[in-house]
Parts: C-alpha cells; sequence; structure tokens
C-alpha cells in the first residue's frame, strides 16, 4: 500500500516538473537574444481593463504596452524627448491613452509651441531599485533612445513599501542570469510586490471620500516607527545613481516630489483620513513628506532641476480616487502644471 502511494506521489511530482519546465520553456527567455526579453515588461500587449466605479466617468478600456514595454500604442524611440520614469502613479493602470498626465503634458508643451514626444515607462509597484534596474537592462536597449529629458516621478513607493538598497544590484552574475530568464521567477516576484503593494494600501481600490473621518492626530510617534523599513539615506543615494544614469544617456534629469490623496490642508494644518489599517493619512504625509524632502535635497546637491509637486500644486476633492493614485481630473492637473514648468528646458 505504501509503495503505491509513493509511486502516484512519484508519478505526481514528475508530470508537476514536467509542466514547470514545459512553463519555463515556453515563456522564460532562456532563448531570447533580446535583452529586453529578461525583463518582466509586457511588450506589444493589449489586455482589457476596466475603471467603472474607481471614478466618475471610469469605463472599460485596452490598456497597451508598445514593442519596447513603453506604455501606449508605440512611439520611436528616437522621437522620444521626454521619457517619464515611475511606479503606479506614473503609470496610471486605470487610465485611458488620452486622460494620463503624460497626455495632459503633451497637449499643454504642445499649446505653448514646444511639441515633444513623451514616453511612459511607469511600472506598477517600481520604487528606484527598480528605475535603477531599468537604466542598466531596459533603456540602453531600446534602439534609437536618447531622450532630452528624463522625468522621475517618485517617493511614494520608496517611503511606503520596504526595499533592500542593493536590490538588483549586488546579486551574483549567476543569481541575475537565472532571474532575467526565469518566467516562474518573475511571476512570483510580481506576485510578491502585488501582495507588498496592497498591504501598504498602494493598490487600485476607490476610496470613499464622501464618508470618510479625518484626523490631525497621527497613529504613530515618528517615522520610524511608522515604516521601520523605510530608509531615506538608501533613497538619497539610489536618486544620485539615477541622476548620474541620466546624465550619462545625455539628458535632463528632472525629479518630480508626490503627493498623496488621503490628507489635506485647513489653514495650515494637516489632517488625514482615518482608515482600518495602522497608519492614517497624518501618519502618511509626515512619512512622504520625509522623502519628499530627500528629492529635493538631493537635487540641490547635484544641481539638477527639481518640481516640487508636492508643495506647489493644490489637489481637491475629485482629484484622487484612492490613496495615491489620480482621476483623470487630477492627471490633468499634473500634466499642465508640468507643462508650463517643462516647456521653458525644451
Amino acid at each position: 500500500m505504501l509503495g503505491r502511494i509513493l509511486k502516484i506521489v512519484a508519478i505526481n511530482v514528475g508530470l508537476l516538473l514536467i509542466g514547470l519546465l514545459a512553463v519555463e520553456l515556453t515563456f522564460g527567455g532562456w532563448f531570447s537574444r533580446d535583452p529586453i526579453d529578461h525583463l518582466n515588461i509586457a511588450r506589444s500587449s493589449a489586455i482589457q481593463v476596466d475603471a467603472t466605479g474607481l471614478y466618475p466617468g471610469g469605463a472599460p478600456f485596452t490598456y497597451r504596452r508598445d514593442a519596447w514595454g513603453f506604455r501606449g500604442r508605440g512611439i520611436d524611440p528616437a522621437a522620444i524627448d521626454i521619457l517619464t520614469v515611475g511606479g503606479s502613479t506614473t503609470n496610471q493602470l486605470y487610465l485611458p491613452d488620452d486622460a494620463t498626465w503624460q497626455a495632459a503634458l503633451a497637449k499643454g508643451l504642445a499649446e505653448r509651441g514646444k511639441p515633444a514626444g513623451i514616453a511612459n515607462s511607469g511600472i506598477d509597484g517600481q520604487s528606484t531599485v527598480g528605475h535603477l534596474f531599468n537604466f542598466e537592462s531596459w533603456y540602453p536597449y531600446v534602439p534609437g533612445l536618447k531622450p532630452r529629458i528624463v522625468l522621475v516621478y517618485v517617493g511614494v513607493n520608496d517611503a511606503m513599501i520596504g526595499v533592500n538598497a542593493t536590490d538588483s544590484l549586488t546579486f551574483s552574475s549567476v543569481f541575475k542570469w537565472f532571474r532575467h530568464n526565469s518566467a516562474l521567477f518573475r511571476l512570483s516576484h510580481t506576485v510578491t510586490g502585488m501582495l507588498e503593494a496592497r498591504r501598504a494600501h498602494l493598490t487600485h481600490v476607490a476610496l470613499d471620500y464622501a464618508h470618510a473621518q479625518w484626523t490631525d492626530t497621527p497613529n504613530t510617534a515618528d517615522n520610524r516607527e511608522a515604516r521601520p523599513v523605510a530608509d531615506p539615506a538608501a533613497y538619497a543615494e539610489r536618486l544620485r545613481q539615477i541622476a548620474d544614469r541620466i546624465e550619462a544617456m545625455g539628458a535632463k534629469p528632472v525629479f518630480v516630489t508626490q503627493a498623496r490623496g488621503d490628507y489635506k490642508r485647513i489653514d495650515g494644518k494637516v489632517w488625514g483620513i482615518v482608515g482600518s489599517h495602522r497608519l492614517n493619512g497624518v501618519d502618511n504625509w509626515r512619512l512622504l513628506a520625509e522623502f519628499n524632502a530627500v528629492t529635493l535635497a538631493v537635487c540641490a546637491e547635484r544641481k539638477v532641476v527639481c518640481l516640487d509637486l508636492a508643495e506647489e500644486l493644490p489637489f481637491g476633492e475629485g482629484d484622487f480616487y484612492d490613496h495615491v493614485h489620480n482621476t483623470p481630473a487630477g492627471a490633468a492637473k499634473i500634466g499642465a502644471w508640468l507643462a508650463e514648468r517643462l516647456a521653458p528646458l525644451l
């Protein structure tokens, strides 16, 4: 009886291994000569996304990424003047192409007589760790890519999700080779990132602003208690490295600070949304403000352009549909604000 059970187990384990091997050979990048195929980036893809219920007018639409992995129907890399880098607030998965802040930015620049080709390389969940990796393993392999400006819209993910400052940078070459080619590794990495984003309340779930409760008192004593894994010093070093990578491309770095939708200012005081999780909107604002200050300090140190969107662009009701993601109205504000400040740089 025991021998029969072991035989059945062995057969099933063997079938499972054969199935996993088939997945690796089919979807992995083991035989591709294109380095971008070794990355977890959708290319020449189109999926249906449903924004119904997230914001007024939200409806199903087609979300596309082009042959080089940039969001949209496709743009000749040689025609890209501005490359936008960031996480989900840059990607804007639940906004149609013509409702993103990149679309509003392009419109605003054209109206000022400064038409520009704009590429969206945003990837949900990426922090500056991932962005650095992109400068090593993605952008150099896009033929003809020579942007004039690289706009880096960061802060939220680094502040809210714990990252290792050496992630993707100091692994052994053997591990990098395996990670780049393994479809199963990429799948597990994606799932892990999604779970971490959900834990940090950075996923796309509509927030009921109409019935939200607000407080001016944080739940934690300081930022280290709020997010022990957050590391402003490591974040600063990654920003310096990103500036180096951009300048090595022959482009001008432009860093932009970020805001959130779960806090507001009333008579100079910050009020945050009370939620079911440990941190309220005041805790989140305080932590993000620390990382925004780091961004500004690194820009001043490196003498590169920094646009303080978090402090200079006022948001209001209807500009966010969740804690961090903008509605089309909020994205339009961002694009118009950026156009006014980037036009002189072009």
